[in-house]
């Protein structure tokens, strides 16, 4: 009787060994690839939103990285995963993103980026366009788990009438798209928050935008910027 734990424990040993034996052939039979997007934009889920209307006019793409994962072990060669466009999924037009179709994922490494650039338009100040993309089967990788062979990337350029703008009245006069993206593009604010700027710094603000529009006027005195309510030149008194 003595001896029968130990044959048990023995058995159970065997047992383990046997199924840790299994599943490593199952992960490694075939190298698959999976896709996150950057954690700061997407926040580990599988879409991704991004807007241009904070930045200067000067900026006219956004890089986002996206990582492609081995699911399995490194290689001592190099190895390419496949990314596609999913056509039904998709808005954005050809000329509105790029993106490499394939991606190398080095000797020795387990992850690569893939870069996908989202260009800016006129069109993004009507509309949000949407870019869905995936993994594919390739020569040295399977698609990996469903949840994440994929990204949707969304991204516009639209403008929306700030929520205490009565209180910013007081400064730069009634509200219109055209004024408020001049104020943006020409003081590098991204927000003008009345709870945390001073009097004096939006009147600030007010003197240095009157002083941009000036010269803005006097370089270009046949293309005014107009409110798109109004049809009239913009200012910051009225």
């Amino acid at each position: 009787m003595k001896h029968i734990p130990y044959l048990l424990i023995a058995c159970l040993f065997l047992l383990m060994g046997s199924s840790c034996e299994n599943d490593g052939f199952l992960y490694q039979d075939e190298s698959r690839i999976r896709m996150e997007g950057p954690e700061e934009w997407t926040l580990e889920t599988d879409s991704l939103e991004f807007s241009f209307v904070s930045y200067p006019e000067t900026t006219t793409e956004q890089t986002m990285n996206v990582t492609l994962y081995v699911m399995g072990l490194t290689t001592d060669y190099d190895r390419t995963a496949n990314v596609e466009m999913v056509a039904d999924k998709t808005t954005a037009t050809a000329d509105l993103y790029d993106f490499p179709t394939s991606v190398t994922i080095p000797a020795g490494e387990n992850q690569a980026i893939c870069p996908v650039v989202l260009k800016r338009a006129d069109v993004l100040q009507e509309q949000t366009v949407r870019l869905y993309i995936q993994v594919t089967d390739s020569e040295d990788f399977a698609v990996g788990s469903i949840e994440q062979d994929h990204l949707l990337l969304k991204w516009n350029d639209i403008l929306s009438r700030p929520t205490n703008w009565d209180e910013l009245e007081e400064f730069f006069g009634t509200y219109s798209d055209a004024k408020y993206r001049f104020m943006l593009n020409n003081t590098g604010v991204t927000e003008f928050d009345t709870e945390e700027m001073s009097w004096a710094e939006l009147n600030n603000y007010k003197i240095v935008l009157t002083n941009a529009l000036n010269e803005y006027n006097k370089a270009n005195p046949n293309d005014p910027i107009l409110d798109e309510n109004t049809g009239q030149a913009i200012d910051f008194d009225n």
